[in-house]
């Protein structure tokens, strides 16, 4: 999976089941964008909304009606360490998870900020933000 390192599928699965207890509560009903990397890190990803026709019976799943077309999407609900460790094994290297649970997903539940340091900025300035951020918004 991540080539310069030697870091292998086993040990991001390995990894995510390590991580279980403190990641499962945070994914808990929320829909879930797949960013699979199957070739590794270094080759090309892809996003993936909808779960694959593979998905066992067993994963758990949301629909969604897209507003733009008479289209649903079958969102992964990751529930449960086998359908993270699942998840892990299609090379999903990033979770990305709905601010809002289902099946009120009109309803977010929480807000993310994105603090990705741009030009004449490092990432010291992106954790000063933080701090702002949280001053502000929870005090």
């Amino acid at each position: 999976m991540y080539p310069q390192t030697g870091f292998t599928k086993g040990q991001v699965i390995d990894y995510y089941t390590g991580i279980a207890r403190y990641i499962l509560p945070h994914l808990e009903n929320r829909p879930i964008t797949l960013k699979r990397f199957p070739d590794g890190i270094g080759a090309q990803h892809f996003y993936e909304k909808d779960a694959p026709s593979f998905t066992p019976q067993w994963v758990k799943t949301f629909q969604i009606a897209r507003t733009s077309e008479n289209y649903v999407i079958n969102y992964i609900l990751i529930n449960d360490l086998p359908t993270l460790i699942w998840s892990a094994n299609l090379a999903n290297l990033e979770i990305h998870p709905f601010l809002a649970k289902a099946p009120h997903i009109e309803r977010p539940t929480m807000v993310v900020f994105d603090l990705d340091p741009g030009d004449g900025a490092d990432i010291l300035n992106s954790c000063e933000v933080a701090c702002w951020s949280k001053t502000y918004w929870i005090g």
